[in-house]
């Protein structure tokens, strides 16, 4: 069963429209609703805003249900530079942690700076970086490459990053964007790809872009546009490809 993951109701309306029926479990304190999804057996848990809410639900989740792939979906904003619009498409080639380090005088030290991995697992230390499952990322980018697949205008792949503080303005963006190469922000990703990690299950990860990462006007934002290209990309993803069971 494949498990899909949203910060919010928001970013999941029309999937469970299009799941229902279907049965609502509790998963710990959240709940999950399974049903069946373009002829896949399929789990959604909206996990909460924030990194600890994301790890907090998809630790609960992979101990509970063990599903055999994890794909985390919902809104992203667009870096300056990304060529990403509203309304537009981004797969994640790799999730990265934005602010997870240390602000200097001399500037900003990420944890591979300062020796303090995140993960020790099966000999390897992680330490802001955590990758989408190979296999699952080149079929997602063969199909969302063809333009009569993908719903959007426009469609990027490249590393998307997880931060706690969202770029508010052009300066924390272009600053973001510089430290990190990132197509666009979230605040749950590399949260969920870290525990995917650990627990060996593949990840991959896409998003509608909701806005740009730039002096904060709501005015220029569009939520549920961001929200609708990310779940119609979810359907034409179960739609056309089988996922396989393979390592993290």
């Amino acid at each position: 069963m494949i498990a899909l993951i949203a910060a919010v109701p928001l970013e999941t309306t029309l999937l469970r429209q299009a799941l229902s029926p279907c049965e609502v479990r509790s998963c710990g304190r959240f709940e999950l609703y399974r049903g069946t999804l373009e002829g896949h057996p399929v789990m959604l848990l909206h996990c909460g805003v924030g990194k600890a809410n994301a790890a907090a639900a998809t630790a609960i989740l992979l101990e509970t249900q063990r599903p055999e792939a994890v794909i985390n979906f919902g809104c992203g904003g667009a870096y300056p530079g990304s060529g990403l619009e509203v309304g537009d498409l981004a797969l994640a080639s790799e999730e990265r942690y934005g602010d997870e380090g240390v602000d200097t005088p001399a500037g900003f030290l990420d944890l591979e700076a300062i020796d303090l991995p995140l993960v020790r697992h099966n000999g390897q230390r992680l330490f802001n970086r955590f990758p989408v499952a190979s296999t699952l990322f080149d079929r997602a980018r063969s199909l969302f490459e063809d333009p009569l697949i993908r719903s959007s205008p426009g469609f990027a792949v490249g590393p998307f990053v997880t931060v706690s503080t969202c770029s508010g303005s052009n300066r924390s963006a272009a600053i973001l964007r510089q430290r990190t190469g990132g197509l666009c922000e979230n605040m749950e990703g590399c949260a969920i790809a870290q525990l995917c990690y650990r627990y060996n299950v593949p990840f991959l990860e896409l998003r509608g872009i909701s806005n740009h990462a730039e002096d904060r006007d709501l005015a220029r934002w569009n939520l549920s546009g961001g929200a609708a290209t990310a779940q119609q990309a979810v359907r034409a993803l179960l739609g056309r490809w089988h996922v396989q069971k393979e390592p993290a």
